[in-house]
């Protein structure tokens, strides 16, 4: 089990191009297994994220349902949080060992792993996960403030927030957490992180290494402690061969660094709402001044948003609401801060007038004229790639290094150049999702907005065309910017669509009443469909976003209200174990992901596509496979055979099977869950072709 790298290819040790397939695991990770509701979630010492994903008693059934659905590979999900709540230095060896412990299930079950250093919008007390309490602590944020100060929308403090929505509702809005990405707490935290050096390099903290009372900045005190707890933990999983890479953060963000006016928001471009802007507004959506002063207490208009029209088309609010935090302040005293005053105000981005005692914005362009990339994120991973693969000691598997920028969506920085001389076995770990299907949660194959331009597109032809460009971008990036492969880090759909009566009843027609695996019109089943198309049109590799063993119908993936998990306890069709599709039972829309492809090529991939034709009530239809390559080299027959993974699911017997090659012999491989045909292709410098028909 080893996987190289070569002329920007996933290759194996026998030279076949790898097609890594794989799953996120898993959504819940990102919380505790305690310690995660309005009453608690501050006692961060005794939180414990032991049996995230799942029990060491589960793994193997989930393991093996990972596997028969043809993923090779899964991203890890752990968190800053999980190995390091307690304090800084003070890391949680039950739960590295349990990490192990599960891996090691993984390794079992010949599955791959890459670790992913998880956040999302910093941490839990800013609306997402990641880093541990302490860090926000550390600056001076009283995150018991931050909601009546705007400064975070978090699911366990919703209802105390200005709002109009939250006034009239107090159920959590889905997809409202990625706003916090443009919210005082997140954005500051990020800025540090990146560049505290250079933006607040009057703020020092106590070097816990040092007994002399040595002070540090606040950036070499948050990126020391972040990449030592990555190390502290991949330390502890050496000698488990299937762990093959580690990525160096999930979706950073640049907080305020690059922002071109702080008075007109977040927008890189100077771009504050409209076309162009890299700012998602959802909610109420203060600018990064109106963020400060609302963080020390003062009142301000602000605009509040839909997710809808006027945002994404017209780029306009609904309405201007007076927000009044009320005495409320997000600063507190601390031995690092021991005014509990705006770090911001301490740099002199702004002030109080004296005269006047008004706010006053003093440095309006403080961030601007920064590239992230290159000046912030660059340096960074190449320290943290250095200590991994120090602490890495395989004598087989380089340290593959999976590298992440700020979502797309929300970044004008240029991706940086990071060639293997800069970082050696990097890849390109870029996330990208059909944005409009995630944010209203409906898949319409007809209609649906370019995220660039803001414009709408008609017809499936369009939007198959654009999103399969968008993801070719990506891919370009990595094979220019990098010289390396790309592995799409994230991709995926929602399960909790919005559906009409009409798509019930359509639905039930079809004798498909719910979303479980043997699902075959839903619209989950035709926007997975339509994303896997997408990935296979570009020869991608990818982990879908996520499995989560613990999803139910009603908390979804168990974290902001997300539903994105392939599987859902509540979804099983509760068959025997002696059935043979007992092992997808839980799985949604299985049809869509669970098809054939080939997981190593003997040549260079043409074509590697699966045609699903969905049924209709008149009977079902034939869905075929094809696989095009060229072969490389100069031998007249392949030492080693192409190999093609093919669900049971799809075809249970043999003979559900019509195979049919160009040249060359076939022959195929049962295991229990699925079988792999073997290709061995003949003749010299032609293109080689194997098709697969259901019968």
């Amino acid at each position: 089990m080893v996987i190289h790298i070569k002329d920007g290819e996933f290759i194996d040790e026998h030279g076949r191009v790898l097609n890594l397939r794989g799953i996120n695991l898993g959504g819940s990770s990102k919380i505790p297994t305690n310690n995660n509701n309005s009453t608690n979630w501050l006692d961060a010492k005794t939180t414990t994220f032991v049996n995230r994903p799942f029990p060491i008693s589960e793994a193997a059934l989930h393991f093996t349902r990972i596997r028969a659905s043809g993923f090779t590979i899964i991203r890890f999900i752990i968190t800053w949080e999980a190995i390091e709540h307690e304090g800084p230095g003070i890391y949680d060896y039950e739960y590295i060992q349990y990490v192990r412990s599960i891996l090691k299930v993984a390794k079992d079950h010949d599955i791959y792993v890459y670790i992913d250093p998880h956040q999302d919008v910093w941490s839990r007390w800013t609306g997402g996960d990641g880093a541990p309490l302490w860090t926000l602590e550390i600056v001076g944020f009283d995150v018991a403030n931050f909601r009546e100060c705007e400064a975070a929308i978090t699911q366990q403090t919703y209802g105390q927030g200005h709002s109009t929505a939250e006034k009239k509702c107090k159920s959590f809005p889905k997809m409202i957490w990625p706003t916090n990405y443009f919210k005082l707490a997140t954005a500051t935290m990020f800025t540090l992180f990146w560049a505290g050096e250079r933006f607040a390099p009057q703020f020092m903290v106590d070097d816990d290494n040092e007994s002399s009372g040595k002070k540090v900045n606040i950036q070499t005190f948050l990126q020391k402690h972040y990449i030592n707890a990555i190390a502290e933990l991949l330390k502890h999983l050496n000698g488990l061969d299937n762990i093959v890479g580690i990525g160096t953060m999930n979706e950073p963000s640049a907080g305020y660094i690059n922002v071109a006016d702080l008075s007109q928001g977040y927008g890189q471009s100077g771009v504050s709402s409209g076309p162009g802007s890299k700012e998602l507004k959802y909610g109420l959506a203060p600018t990064p001044f109106q963020g400060m002063c609302l963080g020390e207490g003062y009142k301000q208009i602000v605009g509040d948003w839909s997710n809808g029209i006027m945002q994404h088309i017209l780029g306009k609010c609904d309405r201007l609401v007076s927000v009044d935090p009320k005495g409320k302040r997000a600063w507190k005293k601390s031995n690092n801060n021991p005014n509990g005053e705006c770090i911001w105000r301490q740099a002199g981005v702004w002030q109080i007038n004296p005269s006047t005692s008004q706010s006053e914005l003093l440095l309006p362009h403080y961030f601007a004229n920064v590239d992230f990339g290159t000046e912030c994120y660059l340096p960074f991973a190449k320290e943290y790639a250095n200590v991994m693969r120090s602490t890495w000691k395989s004598k087989t598997q380089e340290l593959l290094m999976f590298v992440e920028l700020p979502p797309l969506e929300f970044s004008s920085t240029p991706f940086p150049n990071i060639p293997p001389s800069k970082m050696p076995n990097a890849v390109n770990a870029t996330h990208w999702y059909d944005g409009i299907t995630l944010f209203t949660r409906t898949y319409r194959r007809h209609f649906s907005v370019n995220t660039t331009t803001h414009k709408p597109m008609f017809g499936s032809k369009n939007i198959l065309n654009n999103h399969v460009s968008q993801l070719r971008d990506i891919k370009r990036l990595g094979d220019e910017k990098m010289q390396a492969p790309t592995l799409i880090g994230e991709t995926g759909i929602p399960y909790d669509m919005v559906e009409t009566t009409a798509m019930k009843l359509k639905r039930k027609l079809v004798g498909s009443v719910s979303i479980d695996f043997q699902d075959t019109s839903s619209l989950q089943l035709q926007a997975m469909n339509h994303t896997l198309c997408c990935l296979e049109k570009n020869m991608l590799a990818f982990t879908l976003w996520n499995y989560t063993s613990d999803n139910t119908s009603i908390e979804g993936d168990i974290w902001n209200g997300e539903d994105l998990s392939i599987y859902s306890d509540d979804h099983r069709c509760n068959l025997e174990k002696t059935d043979p599709y007992f092992i997808y039972d839980g799985l949604r829309a299985a049809r869509a992901f669970v098809r054939p492809y080939a997981q190593c090529t003997a040549g260079e991939p043409v074509v590697n596509e699966f045609d699903l034709r969905f049924p209709t009530t008149a009977g079902s239809v034939k869905s075929k496979y094809l696989l095009i390559y060229i072969q490389n080299g100069g031998s007249t027959k392949s030492d080693v055979p192409t190999e093609v993974f093919v669900p049971k699911l799809w075809c249970l017997t043999k003979a559900d099977m019509n195979i049919s090659v160009s040249d060359g012999k076939f022959e195929v491989e049962e295991h229990d869950h699925w079988f792999i045909v073997k290709y061995w292709h003949y003749l010299t410098s032609m293109e080689h072709k194997l098709e697969i028909e259901h019968i």
